[in-house]
């Protein structure tokens, strides 16, 4: 694990940019270097904070050089003002000691608070299936302010389609035995379901994708294409893009909730 030269926060070796801030990782140095103000490693010239260490390039570390052990300590009589300088040197220095390693152990813990929250998983449902993702898109239909894993959108799609043709047929059934009972009103009455049905199938497809485009971190505006039929097509295409996760905007708990339950904790 190195610390990324942007934010200071740990990250994997392997990766090039920070998932926290996005900053490319300079690894080869063959700019300008300067050394680390605390492990004197080579770094970046522009790095705000050291890649092996951690520490904060704006933060001064105070050390003291260790004498040799063959010289001679030398006794002499420190004026008092000189005294009351170096001991007022020395508490400065314990005090930026002090809160470096405050404000150090304080992003280390946002850096982990940061990490688990990343740590979600592909989808929502743990194994999604036909039956447990089309709940999730239904019980989801009216939220955008969320994401959507690839294989619970794909589960939900295909049942939401097979529920629009399966709910043709009752509704052909009903058509029918109105037909029987009232002709004249009978092909208002199918007009008014086939328009139900087909605002069913858009809202759960439009306000889907938008979740989907969430947890891949596509531009939602892509999703007015899939107004057109060709634009249906591309929109689809889009959403078989794997998840991204470069930031914590969006995840698979939606906003509104998420807000309400960090007012619901102790201590706000």
């Amino acid at each position: 694990m190195v610390y990324c030269q942007r934010c200071g926060r740990e990250i994997d070796e392997a990766r090039m940019h920070c998932p926290y801030c996005g900053v490319l990782q300079e690894r080869e140095l063959e700019g300008e270097k300067k050394p680390c103000r605390k492990c004197n490693e080579k770094i970046p010239v522009n790095a705000n904070y050291c890649p092996y260490c951690g520490h904060d390039q704006a933060i001064f570390e105070y050390r003291e050089t260790p004498r040799e052990a063959e010289e001679k300590e030398i006794e002499t009589t420190p004026e008092p003002k000189l005294e009351k300088d170096a001991q007022s040197l020395a508490e400065l220095v314990d005090q930026i000691r002090a809160e470096n390693e405050k404000y150090l152990a304080k992003r280390q813990a946002e850096a982990k608070e940061a990490q688990e929250k990343r740590t979600f998983g592909k989808n929502e449902n743990p194994e999604p299936n036909l039956i447990a993702s089309t709940k999730l898109m239904l019980r989801d239909t009216f939220r955008t302010d969320k994401r959507m894993g690839r294989a619970d959108f794909w589960w939900g799609y295909l049942g939401i389609t097979m529920l629009t043709v399966l709910l043709t047929f009752p509704l052909a059934l009903i058509v029918q035995i109105w037909q029987s009972v009232a002709p004249d009103s009978a092909m208002m009455a199918m007009e008014i379901m086939v328009y139900f049905l087909m605002c069913f199938y858009i809202l759960e497809m439009v306000t889907g994708l938008i979740r989907r485009f969430r947890d891949a971190e596509i531009p939602v505006l892509y999703v007015v294409l899939a107004l057109t039929v060709v634009g249906e097509i591309i929109c689809l295409f889009l959403a078989t893009r794997p998840q991204k996760v470069t930031n914590l905007d969006y995840t698979f708990e939606a906003r509104s909730k998420k807000r309400q339950n960090d007012q619901n904790k102790p201590g706000r």
